[in-house]
């Protein structure tokens, strides 16, 4: 595989700047408009911080939101159940969303959701149990590798895993040609 193939992702990255030098005077105000309190808007600034600290090449797009190449990651509003982009949807979710075309993950205890949009292979350091979503084009699946050397390969999107074990899974190939 390419090295420009692999992309690294989330927690096998290299330290992000903190949000005062990096996040917009606007996030806070965009996370109020949304609804939330001032005291939620910090909180969940320091939430999309820690993310940013552990996410290469990641930036701050909005109040809850980190572009990484090939993905972005949706930081859960305290106290929501599923992540939501403040930008785009105003009320709490009721079920975890993924749009067409992209793979999602969550974690249980945290509902942040990674979506990754483009195909390539992306190192994940996730632990514990959470779910996924397989929604890419074409019947894609993913494939998976794991630390005791096997790997496990998804079914044809669509489908979904509300039960995954992130804990073995080290890395994560998007766009495999369906079966």
């Amino acid at each position: 595989m390419a090295a420009a193939s692999v992309v690294a992702l989330a927690s096998l990255a290299t330290p992000a700047l903190a949000s005062s030098d990096r996040a917009a005077p606007s996030n806070t105000s965009q996370a109020k408009s949304a609804g939330l309190t001032q005291t939620q808007a910090l909180v969940l600034q320091r939430k999309v911080d820690s993310y940013l600290e552990r996410t290469a090449r990641g930036h701050q797009t909005g109040p809850n939101t980190i572009a990484f190449p090939g993905g972005q990651i949706t930081v859960a509003v305290p106290g929501e159940r599923y992540a939501r982009d403040l930008r785009t949807t105003h009320a709490p979710l009721e079920a975890m969303n993924c749009n067409y075309g992209n793979f999602c993950a969550t974690v249980d205890g945290d509902s942040t959701q990674r979506d990754y949009y483009y195909c390539g292979t992306y190192g994940v350091g996730y632990s514990g149990s959470g779910a996924w979503i397989n929604n890419q084009t074409q019947s894609r699946r993913v494939r998976m590798n794991l630390t005791n050397g096997r790997t496990y390969t998804t079914p044809n999107a669509f489908y979904q895993d509300p039960t995954a074990n992130w804990t073995p899974v080290y890395q994560l190939t998007t766009c495999i040609p369906g079966s």
